[in-house]
């Protein structure tokens, strides 16, 4: 059996070990793989100075109770 685990480094701990190895046989062989270069959605957006501001705008907005309505038409021009 294989298995693919995705889970942030700071939930690895003994208990999710002895739950990942109570799945597999005492000669299954674990590959670790650690990826550490990928950006969270938010990071993305905020790596762009024009989506940045974008976002600061209607953050202040969202606190202000500043709602915007748009049409279907003005969503997709």
């Amino acid at each position: 059996m294989n298995a693919t685990f995705n889970f942030p480094i700071n939930s690895l701990n003994i208990e999710l070990i002895k739950k990942i190895q109570a799945l597999f046989s005492n000669n299954a062989i674990i590959e670790l793989n650690i990826i550490d270069n990928i950006q969270n959605e938010t990071d993305y957006l905020l790596s762009v100075p024009e989506n940045k501001k974008m976002l600061k705008k209607s953050i202040k907005q969202l606190n202000n109770n500043e709602l915007v309505n748009k049409t279907f038409e003005e969503l997709t021009k």
